[in-house]
């Protein structure tokens, strides 16, 4: 996985919820950053997704569970969209 991708990600979210980047890694779980329930996890991808000019579906919320399980769908989203 891209450094930069994972770099992006985690200043996406760090910015999206008002936690400094530096606590923040891949390993961080969303819930821990007040991400809890669906709707606001599907608001989070949405927005992530948006700042990466990708287009969120719901099926990409399954097994998000990390800020890394946000990277690595991203990572994975844009590999497939690379012409």
């Amino acid at each position: 996985m891209s450094n930069s991708v994972d770099q992006q990600v985690i200043e996406f979210t760090a910015a999206y919820t008002g936690v400094s980047v530096g606590e923040i890694s891949n390993s961080t779980t969303l819930d821990s950053l007040g991400i809890v329930t669906k709707p606001d996890l599907y608001e989070y991808l949405t927005e992530l997704e948006d700042s990466f000019e990708l287009i969120f579906e719901p099926s990409d919320a399954d097994g998000i569970v990390t800020v890394g399980n946000a990277a690595a769908m991203i990572q994975k989203k844009l590999g497939s969209n690379a012409s």
